[in-house]
């Protein structure tokens, strides 16, 4: 039996873990909820007794004890990006289905801070507030170290991790980004497109992978990659129209974009969609504009503009759901 850290009163955590069923089981059967099995609710009966579990009278203790809390952490990056918001959206769904409570909090921190100097939040700090945690955003290696510290068990985003998972055999979630931008560039060569173009700053770890799949797939379909990697603005929108306009500026018979992030493809798009002078159009890539495509990474529905080739990315609803249903396992073995 797991070792209590609320003093020697039993609580719904250790009820679940004696009769053996989720935190999520345990609340629906002190909750006479539906969906709870006589023989389940039984074993939650019988390890109660088992342990002298008393509901706390308090309702907001009630609360705290029945429903178990899983907490979002956003690390390093603005709320309004649109992925993180509909993975928050996805884990808030798949949380309300399952009785469980959803908690969101924002955390800055510098990747050099020493993780004995590093100022975690009280969700982190305190014991009793979190059940376990779901490390979003842009985050690193110090943090990690420290939640594993706390003693409190997570999950993080394995995609915007920047450096080497202290513990690479815990579990994460993540994008199938380099599977996905091989699809991607094998998609746009199916349409036809031979000059295509990636932009993204591949100082950024994820945008480094999604290009090393890109070169590696236009190489072995025999075709030379053409990038801009080096970031011309630190945010992707501008980037990506600025990068745009270096790359058609040059001279480069450029067919198709291929963008690390969807801010960068509609940056990117905007551009191509500028008029252009007849000194630009001498150039010869926007003379073939209508034909250009663009793919971006992130599955963001305000990039499908009437572009052909349209745009392809990743489920990040489904994303924040399949975060939740690897933190609800650990909640159960807390302690």
């Amino acid at each position: 039996m797991r070792s209590r850290k609320h003093g020697n009163r039993a609580t719904i955590v250790d009820v679940a873990a004696l009769a053996e069923v989720s935190l999520g089981t345990a609340s629906g059967a002190l909750n006479h909820r539906r969906g709870v099995g006589p023989q389940l609710r039984l074993k939650f009966a019988e390890a109660a007794r088992s342990l002298h579990y008393v509901r706390a009278a308090n309702a907001r203790k009630a609360m705290r004890e029945t429903c178990p809390i899983i907490t979002f952490i956003l690390g390093n990056r603005d709320f309004l990006h649109p992925m993180h918001a509909r993975l928050l959206l996805g884990a808030e769904q798949y949380c309300e289905e399952r009785g469980y409570f959803l908690v969101f909090k924002r955390f800055d921190y510098s990747p050099g801070a020493a993780i004995a100097d590093l100022k975690l939040p009280s969700l982190l700090r305190e014991h009793g507030i979190a059940d376990c945690l779901i490390l979003a955003g842009t985050n690193y290696p110090n943090l990690i170290e420290a939640t594993g510290r706390a003693g409190i068990p997570y999950v993080y985003f394995g995609t915007n991790l920047v450096g080497k998972a202290p513990n690479p055999g815990f579990d994460q979630a993540g994008a199938s980004e380099i599977q996905g931008a091989r699809e991607a560039t094998r998609y746009l060569v199916r349409l036809g497109h031979r000059y295509i173009c990636y932009i993204g700053d591949t100082s950024q770890p994820w945008f480094e992978r999604r290009h090393r799949a890109y070169a590696e797939t236009m190489t072995g379909a025999g075709l030379e990659p053409l990038a801009q990697t080096v970031s011309l603005s630190p945010d992707n929108f501008q980037n990506g129209f600025s990068s745009a306009e270096a790359v058609l500026g040059s001279g480069a018979p450029v067919t198709a974009i291929f963008a690390g992030s969807d801010h960068i493809a509609l940056g990117a798009w905007e551009q191509v969609r500028r008029p252009r002078d007849a000194a630009s159009a001498d150039h010869g890539p926007r003379a073939v504009s209508g034909n250009r495509a663009r793919v971006g990474a992130d599955g963001h529905r305000e990039s499908v503009v009437a572009a052909r080739g349209g745009a392809r990315g990743g489920p990040a609803r489904r994303t924040g759901a399949a975060r939740h249903r690897l933190a609800a396992p650990r909640l159960a073995s807390r302690g």
